[in-house]
């Protein structure tokens, strides 16, 4: 298997500007802030989506247990089969995400995050110190950065990590652009942000 170069997320002055409307958003679409507690909900995920001229990044933060069905290292085979499966899947962010076809989008990067467990899913990054994940809830954060050849004509995005990863039932997801800033809820039913 070939690894992927891993390319850094956009950091321009645009893109931190329309981030940080996309995390108000947030905030604003839960009263009284956001709990410590409240990002870890089983079958619920979060979707950031911002378009910066030609840069469509997209950020997806869920519970490890959506993805794997469980929040630790694999402990037999079968659960390694699982978590190499997922790691494809995940990887493959233009099959999680489908920009409208006819704004030309393309992926150019994909970064993979599961915090403590990062080495023992991946084998990247540092080992853990023993007993660090074993009363931990876990996370993925991904990242994904699209290039897309006409983003004026970009007006939705597909989301079908419902398909990949059955889970995920819910997705609260923030879009921030230069025209307009949106949330919307995700479902099965409903894959698809538009705007």
């Amino acid at each position: 298997m070939t690894r992927k170069r891993q390319v850094p997320m956009p950091t321009g002055r645009r893109y931190r500007a329309a981030a940080g409307f996309a995390a108000s958003l947030c905030l604003l679409a839960h009263p009284g802030g956001v709990d410590a507690a409240d990002p870890h909900v089983h079958g619920q995920a979060t979707l950031e989506v911002v378009l910066d001229g030609p840069v469509l990044s997209i950020r997806f933060a869920s519970p490890l247990d959506n993805i794997l069905g469980f929040e630790r290292l694999p402990r037999n085979e079968q659960e390694r089969g699982k978590v190499q499966a997922a790691l494809q899947r995940l990887r493959n962010g233009g099959a999680l995400f489908v920009p409208a076809a006819q704004a030309g989008c393309r992926l150019e990067a994909a970064q993979l995050d599961f915090g403590a467990l990062q080495h023992g899913l991946t084998g990247e990054g540092k080992p853990p110190a023993a007993g660090a994940h074993q009363h931990q809830h876990a996370d993925l954060d991904a990242g994904y950065r699209f290039r897309c050849e006409r983003p004026q004509a970009l007006d939705s995005l597909e989301v079908r990590l419902f398909r990949a990863f059955p889970g995920v039932t819910r997705i609260g997801a923030q879009l921030a652009s230069e025209r307009r800033q949106s949330g919307a809820t995700l479902t099965p039913a409903n894959p698809r942000l538009s705007w």
